[in-house]
């Protein structure tokens, strides 16, 4: 997930959003938290580069032990 575009037409991207203390930066972190309830791995910029620009959502498997990922 790049981004969101709210009702009002509004675009909140996590490239251009995530960091600092913004309404925006704090909604994408509460996105992310919310999926981490929801998703095997969730992955966000805050794991690693290659995540800068985009929000990791998966729910496979993940070992006999069900490994999670919330990062």
């Amino acid at each position: 997930v790049a981004g969101f575009r709210l009702a009002g037409g509004k675009r909140i991207t996590v490239v251009g959003d995530w960091s600092g203390d913004t309404p925006e930066s704090r909604f994408l972190h509460e996105v992310r938290d919310g999926a981490c309830d929801l998703f095997a791995t969730t992955l966000s910029p805050d794991y690693n580069a290659a995540h800068r620009d985009h929000l990791h959502l998966d729910q496979a498997a993940r070992g006999a032990m069900g490994w999670r990922a919330c990062r």
